[in-house]
């Protein structure tokens, strides 16, 4: 295996390891949905469904904080962009993936949704996942006015998978990972 192969099948493991996490952060939020289409059946355990939701909510962030963390050094969707970049040579259609991940780049700074949420989760997460910033503590996290909207969330991770997909689509014929949740909390309450 020449240079160029060694290097595309090492990026195609790294796009598969970016794909889990993306599977698992699909996977997170069709089950919230789920429990949100099961609420009639989920009101007889109102302390359970909080919580579990509470926990959804919690992962599906962290997911979203890890993808889009601010470090150079941390696996994240604009460092992928800008690996992909430095390594164009990898590409059979080089200038319109340059072209693609310029425009993804622009998206992540400019677009109104995406540098929002960006921008919201690096707040959540130095504020309060991550740390035990003061005035978020406890009881104090009403004040975290920061407004993330599940649109914003649903945008991002859209965004994220047409990313991958855009790449790996460019490198790989094979078919990549794919949701594993199959809606199957109805099964819970068929057996009474």
């Amino acid at each position: 295996m020449n240079q160029k192969d060694e290097m595309t099948k090492n990026l195609l493991e790294e796009l598969d390891d970016y794909f889990m996490q993306l599977v698992y952060l699909k996977d997170l939020l069709s089950v919230q949905k789920d429990i949100e289409r099961s609420t009639e059946k989920l009101q007889y355990a109102p302390n359970f469904t909080l919580i579990v939701e509470c926990a959804l909510s919690d992962s599906y962030m962290l997911v979203l904080m890890k993808l889009y963390d601010k470090s150079e050094k941390a696996k994240t969707i604009p460092n992928l962009i800008k690996k992909c970049k430095k390594n164009i040579n990898l590409f059979p259609f080089k200038s319109d993936t340059l072209a693609k991940l310029d425009e993804y780049e622009t998206k992540i700074l400019e677009d109104e949704f995406i540098s929002h949420a960006i921008k919201t989760l690096m707040s959540r997460r130095d504020s309060y996942y991550a740390h035990n910033d003061k005035k978020y503590f406890g009881k104090n996290l009403v004040n975290d006015t920061s407004n993330l909207k599940m649109y914003h969330i649903e945008f991002l991770v859209s965004f994220t998978e047409d990313v991958l997909d855009y790449l790996f689509s460019q490198l790989a014929s094979e078919k990549r990972r794919t949701t594993k949740y199959n809606q199957d909390l109805s099964n819970l309450f068929k057996h009474d």
